[in-house]
């Protein structure tokens, strides 16, 4: 080969080696982050790191579920409390509902109820409905104690009058039904004498029915049970 042709293939292999390497000071010119890219970054990265540290704090402050059911359970026992007029009692509970978790809803809304309830009006309102309870329940004591202390509250009260007339009528219904318990025990006991344990079942369940509390029963059961025992031994 002559000399001026290895000249050129000399030069051209350097031609091409310029060509690549100026390709690649390009490439890393455009590919590198420029100052405003790194500046606009560097604030949100410093805005999250705060962020994850006030959850941190967030979780740390938030109540267990222990101590959630703890704080509740002592709401409820100052609302019974507060239901039988025992007002200290109550507030007593509620302080210590606030000590376990601060600033819970129900403990603020029970402190409000105690306020009210604690007020004539609220004591009255509180009597009237313990008078009304013990009427449908048929509890003649608990009726007569709350409707003498609604009274002595608001003797002149129109709620007090409906109150007795609907424990009068209570009181004269009770009596009806234990008359006609009475009546089919009575027609139990006089299938037992005839030997027929069928016909005082139908009686004594029969009279089960109309008052399943009526003290009578027990009596009665027993003597049932006693002529279902003999008949078996007859048999």
């Amino acid at each position: 080969m002559s000399p001026s042709a290895q000249r050129l293939i000399r030069y051209g292999a350097l031609a091409v080696v310029a060509v690549v390497l100026v390709a690649g000071a390009v490439l890393y010119l455009f590919d590198r982050p420029t100052a405003d890219t790194i500046a606009a970054s560097e604030p949100a990265t410093r805005q999250a790191r705060p962020a994850a540290s006030a959850n941190t704090d967030d979780d740390l402050q938030t109540p267990s579920e222990a101590a959630t059911d703890r704080a509740m359970r002592l709401v409820g026992e100052g609302r019974r409390l507060a239901d039988d007029g025992k007002f200290d009692e109550a507030k007593a509970k509620l302080d210590q509902a606030e000590k376990v978790v601060p600033g819970l809803s129900e403990t603020a809304d029970t402190r409000r109820r105690i306020a009210e309830m604690a007020t004539p009006e609220g004591q009255f309102a509180l009597q009237v409905a313990r008078a009304r309870n013990a009427i449908g329940s048929d509890d003649d004591a608990a009726a007569e104690k709350a409707l003498a202390e609604a009274e002595r509250l608001k003797p002149q009260a129109p709620e007090l009058a409906e109150l007795r007339q609907a424990m009068q009528a209570a009181q004269q219904k009770e009596t009806k039904r234990s008359g006609h318990v009475a009546e089919l025990l009575g027609n139990m006991r006089e299938a037992i004498a005839r030997k027929d344990i069928a016909g005082a079942d139908r009686a004594f369940n029969e009279a089960a029915r109309l008052d399943i509390l009526d003290p009578a029963l027990d009596k009665a059961r027993v003597e049932l049970a006693h002529a279902h025992e003999a008949a078996r031994e007859k048999n």
